[in-house]
């Protein structure tokens, strides 16, 4: 099966090495190497999204625009994990690490103009922390802000640790000293909303047609169709902001993505928007190669097995499939577009031991030996249904573990959903056997990748961020305690010890870490990938006017005379 499908993406692309009239840019930009006003930036998803309330949007597609529509107190730099003030001009940490003090930006609006006050942040917050309101899949990474359980059990009518005492200041009293509560004030779930709006809305219609402070706001959105996102003026750092316009366009299949790129219709095309095929042609292109970046990733996919549901209750069946996935043959079937992963911390992240002996690994023999000890020495009797996102990629892994795990008999029937649809399945209770899963970091630590997915305090009905419903109350404690250990090593070592649970108890099959690769039109500057926020090309200018790339392309070899027939690969001015 999966040779058949190596075969099946060199065919591909020899198909697409074929692609004239595409095999050079259509356009360069005019050469200016100063920032400038003007023009749209196009790019497409192969899915759609529900919703771009910041309480409630968790996936890439959705995280695109909420970040570029709302904004919170404090940001990441451009280009670095430093956090860096945003709506709040700046803030102080009491000694003990227990108390944050924001102090607001004179004079800041949402992009509708009304005024921006300590007590919309307290709104919103609490909108975020309530439970009855809004199942939101980030709350509990603010558990040890003062208050937080009486105000989620509905106990108390507000946060008590949350104190604003004018309206440009925010006081934010916490239980513990928490290491990465910087990084949690970054996340999209905190930025700040309008309760005029939310109110005369409703949740669900805010999330459709929202208003915030960040540095676009919502023109036109076209249930899978498209997001058109206009620059916000009032944003408060709306000098650094130059495109008019950023339309994201939905469900658009991978290849039909490229394509599009190609003849010039879309300006950047991202890490999901490329096939195998399409990443080899680009490496190989010498007139594409300058505007192709490549970077270390931090996503870790693998396949999430449900822990309440049969047959991945039984811990022997978990530990079958963590034996039974051939990742290296994944990665090479791949391109080694991807790396193996073994355990659940990408390598960029503190934390991560590539000599771990607990490490999951391939081997089918202790495959076959756990299936008989979970009482399946002929495999398991009924199919398996395996979520899947809908597009390539998911077909693509889906097709090559549907024929691993065959191997150990446990047959898997498919089921690919549509991204609002899956996404939000993943979340409901006893509801998902199998799927095809990840975790994209939201911030450069450890508890990122562990909190959200495997503390049982991310269990929830609807809206669980905890996919694989796992609960163990020693997890649960050691993550406790490494959230306020202020001993770097120690608590490092807290992280790892949790890890070597999971990889014990294997609610999670991990199977590999990101290499991401982007590609811009020549004409995009002032971009780079974001070690953070995914697919962020908020302050990203065009080079403006265009000139067409053959026609400069002859004007550049008449200027070197006699040697212009040496200029290939053409490479224009302003190519990184």
């Amino acid at each position: 099966m999966r040779a058949s499908l190596v075969a099946t993406a060199l065919l591909a692309l020899g198909a697409v090495a074929c692609r004239d009239p595409y095999p050079h840019p259509r356009f360069l930009g005019a050469g200016s190497a100063t920032p400038h006003r003007g023009g749209t930036i196009r790019f497409a998803f192969d899915s759609d999204l529900n919703t771009i309330d910041p309480a409630l949007a968790n996936d890439t597609v959705a995280g695109v625009p909420t970040r570029l529509v709302h904004e919170g107190l404090v940001n990441y730099a451009p280009g670095t994990t430093a956090v860096v003030p945003a709506l709040a001009e700046r803030w102080e940490v009491s000694p003990d690490g227990r108390t944050y003090t924001f102090h607001l930006r004179p004079g800041v609006v949402f992009s509708d103009g009304s005024a921006i006050t300590s007590d919309d942040f307290r709104y919103s917050w609490e909108r975020l922390l309530n439970p009855r309101r809004i199942p939101s899949p980030g709350a509990e990474n603010y558990r040890l802000i003062v208050g937080f359980d009486e105000f989620r059990s509905g106990r108390s009518p507000h946060l008590a640790g949350l104190e604003t005492p004018d309206p440009r200041t925010v006081v934010l009293h916490l239980t513990d000293a928490d290491r990465t509560f910087l990084y949690l004030m970054a996340m999209r779930f905190t930025s700040v909303v309008p309760r005029r709006v939310v109110e005369a809305l409703g949740d669900e219609r805010f999330g459709q047609r929202p208003v915030g402070a960040g540095p676009y706001l919502m023109e036109r959105w076209e249930p899978n169709t498209r997001i058109t996102l206009r620059r916000n003026p009032r944003f408060w750092n709306a000098s650094h902001i130059y495109l008019d316009r950023i339309e994201l366009d939905l469900s658009v299949a991978r290849h039909l993505q490229f394509m599009r790129f190609l003849a010039g219709e879309l300006d950047y095309a991202h890490n999901y928007s490329l096939s195998t095929a399409d990443y080899l042609w680009l490496l190989s292109n010498r007139s594409w190669r300058p505007y192709v970046v490549r970077q270390p990733g931090t996503l870790i996919g693998g396949f999430m097995m449900n822990t309440e549901m049969a047959p991945f209750d039984n811990v022997h069946v978990r530990r079958a499939v963590t034996y039974a996935l051939d990742r290296e043959g994944i990665a090479r079937a791949r391109n080694n577009r991807i790396s193996p992963a073994w355990s659940l911390y990408p390598p960029t992240i503190p934390g991560y031991r590539a000599d771990n002996p607990l490490r999951q690994r391939f081997d089918l023999d202790a495959a076959r030996r756990e299936m008989a000890l979970a009482g399946y020495p002929n495999g398991v009797p009924e199919e398996v249904t395996l979520w899947l996102g809908e597009g390539e990629t998911g077909s693509i892994y889906g097709d090559l573990v549907q024929a691993d795990l065959r191997r150990i008999g446990i047959r898997v029937r498919q089921r690919p959903a549509s991204g609002s649809i899956y996404y939000a399945t993943l979340g409901r209770r006893r509801t998902v056997q199998l799927a095809f899963t990840g975790w994209q970091m939201d911030f450069p630590d450890p508890s990122n990748f562990i909190e959200p997915n495997f503390h049982s305090r991310s269990i929830q009905d609807e809206q669980s961020s905890n996919h694989a419903f796992y609960s163990n109350p020693r997890l649960d404690q050691l993550l406790d305690r490494a959230k306020v250990e202020g001993d770097t090593a120690a608590r490092i070592g807290l992280y790892q010890q949790a890890e070597d649970i999971l990889l014990r108890d294997a609610p999670w099959a991990y199977m590999y870490t990101s290499l991401n690769i982007f590609v811009t039109q020549p004409y995009v500057r002032g971009w780079a990938p974001h070690p953070v926020w995914s697919d962020y090309l908020g302050e990203a200018w065009l080079d403006l006017p265009t000139r067409d790339w053959v026609a400069a392309r002859h004007a550049h070899q008449r200027s070197l005379g006699s040697l212009g027939a040496l200029a290939n690969p053409f490479t224009p001015m302003g190519a990184r």
